[in-house]
């Protein structure tokens, strides 16, 4: 915001140094070197404050310099006599002072300031001019002061607020790509563990494995487990073909790979199908009986029903053999390996999947994936026009645009409003030129109430015309020797008015309004009786009265496209900067829950998956097979109840398998499940009373939570009342029953 200041200064200073700069030409001849030498001096001041805040901010040191100048002016003008200087010039002596004290000053350091360099005017004008002339004269310092006084403070409480405001939604970001990076790492984790851990396991604990299989399966699961999973869409695109030829036969098959060209998809994409095709190539291997495998792989996802609009981009991917198959509608709602390793996998990353099978004939699972549809190419949805563009930047740098542009434009309202009607009781005839004044302030008080939506083209216009019109028409009343003085107020009147529409409608409209004006004072000077001794004289009287509307139209165009563009550049860089700290945030997120829950189990698993796959250990060891038993087991019961588990529920479960205690575990989600109740049920039952021949907990998600249904073989009165105890502590509606054969608990427990 502060170099957004610097910018509109720098602006204006531009502005000044081109009026300074007719002056001089203007009035060259003028035998007073005094004045020639302060003109010089405060053009040369506005080249040097409108470089330094084109190139970085304007600081205190130029606030100071510009008020000493302007004292110093004044003081020299006044001492010859302020009669060889308009007043629109001598203003331009004050108003850099002011406008650089508001915004580079402390706030009550810049009120003395203001007050100090409008006192300098009036003091320098009083002695020729008197009293009235003095304190009239002052008026565009004063408005440009108190504009300056409330605009500054609140564009700088806007940001502030804008800041805080962006670095919650950063926040709520950051939150929740850390929510969605840990909702892909346990997904992630979940397919490892069913698809590399515990399939290695499972094969260890096998007899007649071969050796050669047993190191790879081994070797595989410990490079799995070690890998944290990518962030979807990172690093560039991988080739699914590429990929896919590295794949290796099922057991006893033979491995056809049909592929055409490369196919590039998100690395996610990518690991979601490999997951899948190998969990699929397992499933053949250990219960199709198959003799050839077929994987066909072609671009296109025109075969999904619901993908007719998206285009022929993404793949449609094979898998088929021709094994023993299964009737249709038998793979069951809890099949861990198709409905997570596959069906899941493919859903996470926008993809489908389905399992064709007929008994005797083999089984097809089928991968579809297409890109996400792709937003609607410029011009062909409906775009924000100009000012609702305008309007929408400003809004993202200072929120509510109405306070600042009241802030700039009342000021100017209320100090021409007395003016007007000073001069109306001065000048007979012209009342109606009041009238038109109070219209004028009135269609820009509704202007300005409007300007936090959208104005209208034809209203905007048609209040230029108004305005435009009315100015130029009071001279059929008013003498043109009056540019020299205020008695030509209605020139200046509209600057409030074309400050507003500058901007927030397209600049070109209050501007074209400006020109007009500027164009028909010109033309009249011209075709009208002399006002001036000379051509230079006259420049330098209509030279400052037509600064007066283009000083207040080009302050609000630099400060309103300065705002705008920084509150477009603002708006870009926190969306960029949004996404890079949610994708950091899911990226550690994902580290830290797969960290997590490696530690969890790795300790036990990854000493012996790296010693037989290093072949430290022989597999066909009676313990190493038992020990992978149990492993498994433990994998398992973590593939069902994701972090539930902990160390000591662990090991009561291994102590109850390696006593011949047949666990069943089953859950129909994979979501993580709340872990302590479930600990305490199972800790429970294998704590009290002798191991269990048979152990079965089954948890189904219910509406705000979860029911968890234990049942232990055969029953126990110890175990049972134990059990009742402990669920009657934890949660309200539990039931506990117990008979000679079996011991069954049931809870309802609702989400935390």
């Amino acid at each position: 915001m502060e170099r957004g200041l610097s910018s509109a200064m720098a602006a204006l200073s531009a502005l000044f140094a081109l009026s300074w700069s007719v002056f001089l030409l203007a009035d060259g001849s003028a035998p007073d070197p005094d004045v020639r030498a302060v003109g010089a001096v405060f053009l040369a001041q506005a080249v040097i404050t409108a470089t330094r805040g084109w190139r970085m901010r304007l600081s205190r040191k130029d606030a100071a310099v510009a008020f000493v100048l302007a004292v110093l002016g004044q003081a020299v003008i006044a001492l010859g006599g302020t009669s060889r200087v308009v007043v629109g010039q001598r203003c331009l002596l004050a108003v850099p002072a002011v406008l650089l004290a508001t915004a580079a000053l402390p706030r009550w350091v810049g009120r003395w300031v203001c007050v100090a360099a409008i006192g300098a005017q009036v003091a320098a004008s009083w002695p020729a001019d008197g009293p009235a002339v003095a304190l009239e004269s002052v008026w565009p310092v004063v408005a440009t002061a108190v504009a300056g006084g409330v605009l500054v403070p609140l564009m700088r409480t806007a940001g502030d607020r804008a800041d805080r405001a962006q670095r919650q939604v950063r926040a709520v970001k950051a939150a929740a790509g850390r929510a969605a990076g840990r909702r892909e790492a346990h997904r992630h984790f979940q397919g490892m563990l069913h698809d590399e851990v515990s399939t290695a396991l499972q094969a260890i604990s096998l007899p007649g494995v071969p050796v050669a299989r047993l190191r790879e399966a081994a070797t595989g699961a410990v490079t799995a487990l070690a890998a944290a999973p990518a962030g979807p869409g990172l690093g560039g695109r991988s080739d699914l073909a590429a990929v896919l030829r590295s794949l290796r036969a099922p057991e006893g098959t033979t491995l056809t790979i049909e592929i055409t060209g490369q196919v590039p998809v998100p690395p996610d994409v990518a690991e979601a199908v490999m997951g899948a095709v190998r969990e699929a190539l397992r499933n053949v291997e250990d219960h199709a009986g198959a003799r050839t495998v077929r994987i066909c792989l072609r671009r296109g996802a025109r075969d999904r029903p619901d993908d007719t609009d998206r285009g022929s981009d993404g793949f449609t991917l094979s898998v088929t053999d021709d094994g023993r198959g299964f009737p249709a509608g038998e793979l069951p709602s809890t099949s861990v390996g198709l409905r997570r390793s596959v069906i899941r996998r493919m859903t996470t990353v926008g993809g489908s999947a389905e399992v064709l099978s007929t008994p005797g004939r083999g089984t097809t699972v089928r991968l579809l994936w297409s890109p996400p549809a792709a937003a609607p190419a410029a011009g062909t949805a409906a775009r924000p026009g100009a000012a609702e563009e305008t309007v929408g930047r400003m809004q993202a740098a200072v929120g509510d645009v109405r306070r600042p542009l009241a802030a700039v434009c009342l000021p100017f309202l209320a100090v021409m409003g007395v003016i007007a009607a000073v001069h109306t009781l001065r000048t007979p005839g012209t009342g109606h030129l009041l009238v038109w004044y109070v219209s004028l302030a009135v269609i820009t008080m509704a202007l300005l109430l409007r300007a936090g939506t959208v104005i209208p083209r034809p209203v905007a216009c048609g209040a230029c015309v108004f305005a435009v019109v009315g100015a130029l028409g009071s001279f059929h009343v008013l003498p043109l020797v009056g540019l020299a003085d205020y008695t030509s107020w209605p020139v200046g009147a509209v600057t409030p008015l074309l400050t507003l529409l500058v901007i927030v409608r397209p600049a070109w409209e209050a501007l074209t309004a400006l020109v007009v004006e500027q164009i028909g004072i010109v033309v009249l000077v011209v075709a009208g009786p002399p006002i001036a001794s000379s051509a230079g004289a006259t420049a330098a009287l209509v030279v400052p009265a037509l600064f007066a509307p283009a000083l207040g139209v080009i302050t609000g165009l630099a400060i309103g496209r300065t705002v705008a563009r920084l509150g477009g550049a603002t708006a870009r860089a926190e969306a960029e900067r949004s996404v890079t700290l949610a994708a950091e945030a899911a990226r550690q997120a994902r580290e830290e829950l797969h960290s997590r829950r490696l530690a969890d189990l790795g300790e036990a698993i990854l000493p012996l998956l790296t010693a037989v796959g290093s072949g430290r250990c022989a597999p066909d060891d009676p313990d190493v097979r038992e020990r992978a038993r149990l492993l498994d087991g433990a994998v398992r019961d973590e593939i069902h109840l994701p972090g539930v588990l902990d160390r000591a529920a662990r090991e009561l479960l291994s102590r109850a398998r390696g006593e011949d205690c047949a666990v069943f575990i089953q859950s129909d989600s994979d979501d993580p499940h709340p872990p302590a109740f479930l600990r305490l049920l199972l800790t429970t039952a294998l704590n009290c009373g002798p191991t269990p021949r048979e152990l079965y907990l089954t948890v189904n998600a219910t509406p705000g939570g979860v029911r968890a249904s234990l049942v232990l073989l055969p029953g126990h009165e110890v175990r049972a009342r134990a059990l009742r105890e402990a669920v009657a502590e934890a949660v309200t509606g539990s039931v506990v029953e117990n008979s000679l054969s079996s011991t069954w608990v049931e809870a309802d427990v609702r989400a935390s």
